[in-house]
């Protein structure tokens, strides 16, 4: 066996396609936006000339929303990492309607068009009071903070390197942002705006567990999830962003937790939970988070997963492996003395996030995991490998500008450098220390 470090030759960069992005981005940007996030097509209930909401019970309403992200990602990468392209990219082109159809039901439906045609939520949501509404259909689980952000809202490019993306990264592979199930939720406390009263959220959910578009379940067994989050101080202002461009005047300071079961289609128990907090205050935003997940046969059919047997490690027996993940995270949306550009804001962004996909599990070390000394260690081949990717960690450093001071448009430049710190071991010989950075440009603009 033998040591290949991995060799990076220098790429000229394609300056003319990045500055006539650039320029493109630019012009875009500053053309006339809409104040607020949708557009409202039809409404009834409200007086005509004011605006005001006359009769709550009669008040309906039809917004569209769209939005698109396209971009520009340079990679600086050797070959052994995955992907070595410079490339133009549409993220995400999305595009859907949001209704009132009654003051006690609620419709969701958005389509994404990149590459192709794919539903992302459609559901309906009975809401007959804030703390007791039903959604049924398909939308977010409920596990992850990062997962309550829409991808219109998010504050980095991505969303942090233990949640799956397509072309990008694929671990940790099973948790998809979206399912096809049903969820109970609500808000408990003062919900007025600007309280400082503790505001209690839960999410109690039920899915097919096979990822969005999937509508059989064939192995008869359901994915279940549950969140609960405690705003300490009440609910924040632009609550649904992931970061503080509102400004919020007072602190304002949530913890939660969160729970995670489900037999994936590798025939694993995948139970796990998550912990997480963030703050928000006078254009700061600081977030953090720890997901942790156990892998293996479900014994006797627990939680009537009497398909799920486990899938085989190389000595035969059924792997039982650990998937963790954590991130730190702080954005600063810059006062007025440092950015004094009237109706324009600047945010600075890092983060940092690491993942562990794969880690035998050890009853002495349950929380760490196994090494590589453990009985059923097995070394990642590929960086890309779905189900065994090295352990990575990742430093992302970016900045947003926002044009119209909304968080709907946006110019995003985000630096990251990636690293493995486990290495991968191929029929050539062992492979460390892969070189994986990129600088990638995008615009945001939604309705």
């Amino acid at each position: 066996m033998f040591v290949r470090r991995p060799s990076f030759a220098h790429r000229e960069l394609p300056l003319t396609a990045l500055l006539a992005l650039a320029l493109s981005l630019l012009s875009g940007a500053l053309a006339p936006a809409p104040a607020a996030a949708d557009i409202r097509v039809w409404e009834t209930g409200v007086d005509e000339e004011s605006g005001e909401v006359t009769d709550p019970k009669e008040h309906r309403w039809l917004d569209l929303t769209a939005f698109a992200q396209p971009g520009f990602v340079l990679r600086f990468a050797d070959e052994n990492a995955g992907r070595t392209d410079n490339t133009f990219l549409l993220q995400r082109a999305r595009s859907g309607f949001k209704a009132r159809l009654t003051w006690w039901l609620r419709m969701r439906m958005e389509v994404e068009f990149a590459p192709t045609a794919q539903l992302q939520d459609a559901y309906l949501e009975l809401t007959p009071h804030p703390w007791a509404h039903l959604r049924v259909g398909q939308f977010l689980v409920p596990f992850l903070r990062a997962y309550q952000f829409n991808e219109l809202n998010l504050g980095f490019l991505d969303r942090p390197i233990y949640t799956p993306q397509s072309g990008f990264r694929r671990s940790i592979r099973y948790l998809s942002p979206r399912d096809v199930g049903a969820q109970l939720s609500g808000r408990i406390g003062d919900l007025t705006e600007g309280a400082t009263s503790p505001v209690f959220e839960y999410w109690l959910g039920t899915f097919l567990g096979r990822g969005s578009n999937q509508i059989e379940n064939g192995d008869d067994a359901f994915l279940y999830a549950a969140r609960f989050q405690l705003h300490l101080l009440g609910l924040p202002e632009g609550v649904e962003a992931e970061s503080d461009i509102a400004r919020n005047a007072r602190p304002r300071v949530a913890v939660a937790g969160s729970l995670y079961s489900n037999c994936d289609d590798r025939a694993n128990w995948n139970r796990g939970w998550n912990a997480d907090a963030e703050f928000r205050w006078n254009g700061i935003y600081a977030s953090a988070s720890f997901v942790w997940f156990k892998n293996g046969p479900a014994a006797d059919g627990q939680f009537g997963y009497d398909f799920c047997t486990g899938s085989d490690g190389p000595d035969g027996n059924p792997l039982r492996f650990v998937s963790r993940g954590a991130h730190m995270q702080l954005q600063y949306v810059l006062p007025d003395a440092l950015f004094p550009v009237p109706g324009q804001d600047l945010e600075l962004l890092a983060r940092y996030d690491w993942v562990d996909a794969n880690s035998p599990f050890d009853p002495d070390s349950p929380i760490l995991g196994g090494d590589e000394d453990s009985p059923q260690y097995v070394a990642p081949e590929t960086i890309d490998n779905s189900d065994n990717p090295p352990t990575r960690y990742r430093l992302t450093f970016g900045v947003n500008w926002f044009p119209t001071g909304k968080q709907t448009l946006r110019i995003q430049l985000n630096y990251q450098i990636n690293r493995e710190t486990e290495d991968m071991v191929t029929a050539e010989g062992r492979i460390r220390g892969v070189r994986n950075e990129i600088v990638w440009l995008q615009i945001t603009a939604g309705l």
